[in-house]
């Protein structure tokens, strides 16, 4: 690097040398910045110390068990909630960190927020925040479902934030999840370009393309004329840094949404099933999608649980892009609801007042309705529970399928083998029909190729030294961070 001042620095503070967990610390001193790009935790790590349904007791537990920064590591203060920063911003403490920008709504890059002090301000999508928000309500509330009173601000793709003059533009890109954001930071050292987890095979892979013809700005010539109408060229300073994810830079294969649904067509052309168990994160909008309009096309009941169908509707009532709005929980007749005793939770009420005030309680079932259910049914599962066992009529021939994308990223851990096995001892087959959200390697090679930055850090990725292997002929200079280690510019 070059023999100059630091201007900025950047701190891998998680997704080194793993998939998942990213938390990024910029310091830019020329503008007096700190800001946090993501705030996530390794989701597997978290799984493995807390089972199912248990949770940390306290934020000190969950900092000691290097799931999130330790203070005493960072030039941050306060932080996190304690006893003296209360969930509401009036009377808390201030801290020194001027924002945390989430790129998007998987908990691997934003799950900490649980956690943070009231005063900071969030930056996020605006769809981003309805879907933390709808997670937050659609779950117990938790120390670590505790997404209320947070500093939000929001943004929609193209806008130009401005913290202490620094200006950053979200974009757009195509993932597994809905309001996936690519960020450019305009810092004192030059143009930083955070990717956030992005696909290029996707069925909405145009908005990634938009982000690269937006950071492919800085590297073109620009025509310009003086005062005596001379043409002369101005040439961008081009791209400083690239933070680029790499989850899939070791391993690809030749997928899409639109496979996927291509595939699920052949199960159902020549079916002999009589319902199927299909498994996928709940957030996953497209896959939700896909298996909807196959059931639909095919004249199947799809069937899903109260918790679902309130985060769902959560998402379907402000949905401003059409896609949102489809599927709809309340207008799509073939979407039945599995209701199980009384409500007992705020947002079991909720979803039942909703369905029964628009006519539609007879797409109720009770679980003891599945034995009897007359004609074809799909039903969606993320684990396979005793209940659900015993109400199944296992003389009728069943089918799994499991299409989560990415469990080490996701909301659940990866039990499909676990459900594959339950599942044997009733003969039933399994199939997986998946599609990555995440970039393959010759789409991550030639997204950083085009993007030609001055210097790279891989991250979200198990196999960072990939990158320097791709790119040793290069005039790019690839950086391997080390974990709490700040790189300097």
């Amino acid at each position: 690097m070059e023999k100059k001042n630091k201007t900025i620095t950047i701190t891998l503070l998680g997704g080194v040398n793993e998939v998942g967990g990213n938390v990024v610390l910029l310091e830019d001193f020329s503008y007096g910045v700190k800001l946090f790009i993501d705030f996530g935790i390794k989701i597997k790590n978290y799984y493995n110390k807390y089972e199912h349904n248990q949770h940390p007791s306290s934020i000190e537990e969950i900092i000691q068990a290097n799931l999130l920064p330790h203070e005493d590591d960072i030039p941050i203060n306060n932080l996190y909630l304690n006893k003296l920063n209360s969930e509401k911003i009036e009377g808390s403490n201030p801290s020194n960190l001027d924002g945390i920008l989430i790129s998007h709504p998987h908990k691997d890059h934003y799950f900490g927020l649980s956690f943070v002090n009231r005063t900071i301000p969030i930056y996020t999508g605006v769809v981003t925040k309805r879907i933390i928000r709808a997670f937050c309500k659609s779950e117990r509330p938790t120390i670590a479902n505790n997404f209320n009173n947070l500093n939000w601000h929001t943004f929609r793709t193209g806008d130009l934030l401005d913290i202490n003059g620094m200006k950053i533009t979200p974009f757009h890109v195509d993932h597994s999840v809905p309001a996936a954001y690519g960020f450019i930071i305009y810092t004192s050292a030059g143009p930083l370009v955070y990717t956030g987890d992005f696909r290029r095979h996707g069925p909405l892979s145009n908005m990634t393309e938009e982000f690269l013809q937006e950071i492919k700005v800085h590297n073109t010539v620009l025509t310009n004329y003086d005062l005596d109408g001379e043409q002369k060229k101005l040439i961008s300073e081009g791209v400083k840094v690239l933070i680029c994810e790499g989850t899939k830079i070791s391993k690809g294969i030749v997928e899409s949404e639109q496979r996927v649904e291509e595939n699920l067509e052949k199960i159902f052309m020549n079916n002999p099933f009589d319902f199927i168990l299909v498994k996928y994160d709940r957030i996953d909008w497209d896959r939700f999608r896909t298996f909807s309009h196959i059931a639909k096309k095919y004249g199947w009941k799809y069937i899903i649980t109260e918790k679902i169908a309130y985060f769902y509707y959560l998402l379907n009532k402000k949905a401003i892009h059409e896609t949102m709005r489809d599927p709809n929980i309340l207008n799509d007749d073939h979407i039945y609801i599995l209701k199980r005793g009384s409500a007992n939770y705020k947002w079991q009420e909720r979803v039942r007042q909703v369905m029964y005030r628009r006519n539609k309680g007879d797409r109720f079932l009770n679980y003891r309705e599945l034995k009897s259910l007359e004609g074809k049914f799909l039903v969606y599962i993320t684990r396979l529970h005793e209940g659900l066992k015993r109400i199944l009529d296992f003389a009728k021939r069943g089918l799994f399928i499991s299409s989560s994308i990415d469990p080490y990223s996701e909301e659940f851990f990866d039990n499909t083998n676990t459900i594959r096995k339950q599942l044997e001892p009733y003969g039933i087959p399994s199939y997986r029909v998946h599609a990555s959200g995440h970039a393959t390697p010759h789409d991550i090679i030639n997204f950083i190729e085009e993007v030609k930055p001055k210097y790279l850090i891989p991250i979200h990725t198990e196999h960072p030294e990939f990158f320097r292997k791709l790119f040793q002929s290069s005039d790019i200079q690839v950086i391997l961070p080390n974990k709490n280690q700040s790189i300097e510019f």
